[in-house]
């Protein structure tokens, strides 16, 4: 029987953000499985020549997403896709939020502002009583489109237009909890907790990404928090063989989730070893 083959799905650059691939393919040969990393955008790949393709650091799909979404159902149509199309596609617009708060998930208090719409930021921020707010495009990724805005400071209204220019937004009460907390990111392989991470600001700023400065410490969950991780997770029916749940402290001091990251988490497999084991063990037995 030959080797099965499986396809990392990656992208070009963010070379530091890759230590999980490294992790992963060497769990993965241990399972006698061939991973390769390849870019998702690369030119002539023969996708169709992978017995499994697992999309993990796709950090650029946002800048392209109609083309990663075109992608996503191109390479499903001849190669089993982990997570699936339809899920990416969903995962992909943070209307997806919305949907889980409709079934009962507490998540960050939002409101939605459709492009083309003449709605006053200044006028919002009155409306909901928040004195700061969070401003991002619904199509985002580390936080590298998002705006923290004051409410009575010029040019705020000059965010939110520059934020429509691309996308829908989003407009969250900026939450101090990050800057002292960060977020609790709960890492699960079909829908099991396999470890827990807290990720910190740099001094001085409120976005944990990496990128930004932010660290990553390992972390030991409340029972509260690990409720609230799965049921986001099991409001998604089948749980999803990858999945990270982000969650802060809301503006009640209960935990929200911020984000349900499908396609391009980082697992931080690096900060707990034996969960790349896992998830090899998950792709190798989803194998066709």
């Amino acid at each position: 029987m030959s080797q099965p083959r499986i396809a990392i799905a990656s992208c070009t650059g963010y070379d530091g953000y890759k230590t999980d691939e490294d992790l992963l393919r060497e769990a993965l040969r241990a399972r006698d499985c061939e991973a390769i990393s390849v870019p998702w955008d690369a030119e002539d790949v023969d996708w169709s020549a992978f017995d499994l393709c697992l999309v993990k650091s796709t950090w650029d799909y946002n800048r392209k997403h109609d083309e990663f979404l075109a992608w996503a159902r191109r390479v499903e149509a001849t190669t089993p896709l982990r997570n699936p199309a339809d899920l990416i596609a969903w995962n992909s617009n943070k209307t997806y939020l919305r949907e889980l708060a409709e079934r009962g998930v507490r998540t960050v208090p939002t409101v939605w502002v459709k492009r083309g719409s003449d709605a006053n930021l200044e006028e919002t921020l009155e409306a909901q009583g928040w004195d700061e707010a969070v401003v991002k495009p619904t199509v985002d990724l580390g936080a590298e489109n998002l705006h923290r805005v004051r409410r009575g400071e010029p040019g705020i209204q000059q965010v939110l237009e520059t934020v429509l220019q691309r996308h829908d937004a989003i407009v969250q009460p900026f939450l101090p909890s990050l800057e002292t907390q960060g977020e609790l990111s709960l890492i699960h392989v079909n829908g099991a907790l396999t470890h827990t991470v807290r990720k910190r600001p740099a001094a001085g700023d409120f976005r944990v990404q990496a990128i930004w400065g932010g660290t990553t410490e390992r972390a030991d969950p409340e029972p509260a928090q690990v409720e609230l991780a799965q049921q986001a997770i099991a409001a998604l029916g089948e749980p999803p063989l990858y999945a990270r749940a982000d969650l802060v402290q809301g503006p009640n001091g209960d935990p929200c989730l911020i984000e349900l990251e499908l396609i391009e988490p980082n697992l931080y497999l690096t900060e707990h070893p034996s969960a790349a084991e896992t998830l090899a063990e998950a792709v190798a037995a989803s194998l066709p």
